[in-house]
């Protein structure tokens, strides 16, 4: 009886393990100034004069061996006023191809979240790849910049908030490879796929302490 319960689990064992995405971390971090902030759980970097605080990304597997990627993001507002609050949800699938995507802005306990933006249906039929990454993460900014407008914010730093969460889109995306993709260079793809996997440009100032 034991002989016959171990056999599905040997077998199950014995399956090939496929490898998920790989978010580098490090070449993330790199386009903030270095994870150096809060004992080096953050990067911390300035914005047309606003300042922000990037989290490390939470990672955690899909069942069809993706990854779900979650950050938090930070509207440093100063010593007598409230930080505001973003979020920034990512699904990649096992080719680090990106599935779906949302994100929210928190304003003084002013919950704004835009729309899931899923790139499956019209988006999948139409784009593949990093035309598809793009669509997805301006079709989810968009609907946030939208919401944020009705709420008649005037505040520069928070008015730049969708703009730094669409650029902390991108330099996600571009730091998720695929777990065929080997590193060349030390910089984690070729030089031709550099060229093509730019991050739409965002001015990011070294901090003032």
């Amino acid at each position: 009886m034991m002989r016959f319960l171990l056999t599905p689990l040997l077998l199950i064992l014995a399956l090939p393990l496929v490898a998920a995405p790989e978010l580098k971390l490090a070449k993330m971090g790199e386009a903030m100034g270095g994870w150096k902030d809060k004992g080096g759980k953050a990067a911390r970097f300035e914005v047309s004069g606003s300042k922000y605080r990037c989290w490390k990304p939470e990672i955690s597997p899909t069942p069809t061996g993706g990854i779900f990627v979650s950050l938090r993001i930070d509207h440093l507002r100063g010593l007598l006023a409230s930080d505001d609050h973003a979020s920034l949800e990512v699904t990649f699938d096992e080719e680090g191809n990106v599935v779906s995507a949302r994100s929210s802005i928190a304003l003084q306990g002013k919950k704004v979240t835009s729309d899931l933006v899923e790139g499956t249906g019209k988006l999948g039929a139409r784009f593949v790849g990093l035309d598809l990454a793009g669509k997805v993460g301006t079709e989810m900014i968009s609907d946030l910049s939208a919401k944020i407008l009705r709420e008649n914010i005037k505040e520069p730093g928070r008015v730049s908030f969708p703009a730094v969460l669409q650029h902390q889109y991108n330099l996600l995306f571009l730091a998720v490879l695929a777990p065929e993709q080997e590193e060349v260079d030390g910089q984690g793809e070729s030089v031709e796929e550099q060229e093509v996997r730019k991050v739409v440009p965002l001015k990011i100032d070294s901090p003032k302490r």
